[in-house]
């Protein structure tokens, strides 16, 4: 199949391996009207005979059966509008916009139903574990950990809604009850939130605190079991606790959780983006049928909804 490809960025070092170990060929690549980072990655990535100088509309003039764009997300809407014109389907790099007029405004085309969002860390196989405990547990509580190295509205919904996507996935939709947002005195951004959040079947606390040095992480109890995920490459499952007494090297008594089962992602890919390429080769062929993981831009835009909603100035204490 033919791909036309939108991006030269950072990210694009890990989409074009998956792209091309899933039988999927570029056929045109394109950003800016003679940007001479697009050129330069296309040589390198031995694509230059496909280079389009003209830019990315020049990429929509080629016979091709489907696109990628990964794009800086301030451009990415204006240039997925004019994508979907052409009918047919499209990946898209997360979180897609930076606000829901401009994901509204891609919900509402008539080609909506052709775009797959890649939120990646949805296509893990230890999320798949971690999917299977959530799906066959009662209840419980969760605790998800969100730092990053930066602060700041735009930095939280780039990276912090992988977390909120995830959570969604995993535990389905949930409320936000109430939350305490702290911001920096000197930058005037976010420098945490603590929000409280809950479904009918889980009671959900969510720390955001930037420049902290922690892993993003979520951990899931449900009566004697503690599923992890930390960071979210790797999960353990914890059931029941050892009791280990004070000896020589360690004077205190103490109870460690007992792993009956751990596991890593492995791949000589970007975690979760082979499997993500594979879904998007059978969304490609099903005439854009949606992937079982659910990756339509109606999702995205619930994600986008529910990190605006943690961050927004609202009733809820705000400390400045």
């Amino acid at each position: 199949m033919k791909i036309g490809y939108i991006g030269s960025g950072r990210i694009s070092k890990f989409h074009l391996p998956a792209i091309r170990n899933n039988n999927l060929t570029i056929k045109g690549i394109g950003t800016r009207k003679n940007s001479i980072n697009c050129k330069t990655f296309a040589k390198d990535s031995d694509l230059l005979e496909y280079y389009c100088k003209g830019g990315w509309n020049e990429v929509l003039d080629k016979n091709l059966d489907a696109y990628c764009i990964c794009v800086d997300t301030d451009v990415t809407a204006d240039i997925l509008l004019k994508v979907l014109d052409k009918g047919k389907p499209i990946l898209v790099e997360k979180p897609v916009a930076w606000n829901l007029l401009e994901i509204d405004s891609l919900c509402k085309h008539k080609n909506s139903n052709n775009i797959f969002v890649a939120y990646n860390r949805r296509f893990y196989d230890v999320v798949k574990q971690a999917k299977d405990f959530c799906d066959k547990s009662d209840s419980g509580t969760v605790n998800i950990n969100i730092p990053d190295s930066k602060q700041g509205r735009k930095v939280f919904l780039s990276n912090g809604c992988h977390m909120i996507d995830l959570a969604r996935y995993l535990l389905g939709d949930f409320e936000v009850l109430n939350k305490v947002i702290r911001y920096d005195s000197i930058s005037g951004e976010i420098a945490s939130l603590t929000a409280l959040c809950s479904n009918k079947k889980w009671s959900i606390s969510i720390n955001a605190h930037s420049l902290i040095p922690s892993n993003f992480g979520i951990t899931i109890n449900s009566k004697k079991n503690v599923f992890e995920l930390l960071p979210i490459e790797k999960f353990n499952l914890y059931q029941g606790l050892e009791i280990i007494e004070p000896d020589s090297n360690n004077p205190l008594r103490r109870y460690v959780p007992k792993i009956i089962k751990t596991g890593y992602e492995i791949s000589k890919f970007k975690p979760g983006f082979d499997n993500m390429y594979k879904d998007f080769r059978e969304f490609i062929r099903s005439d854009c049928k949606p992937s079982k993981k659910n990756n339509t831009i109606f999702e995205a835009r619930n994600t986008l909804l529910k990190c605006i909603e943690l961050i927004e100035d609202n009733q809820n204490k705000l400390i400045r």
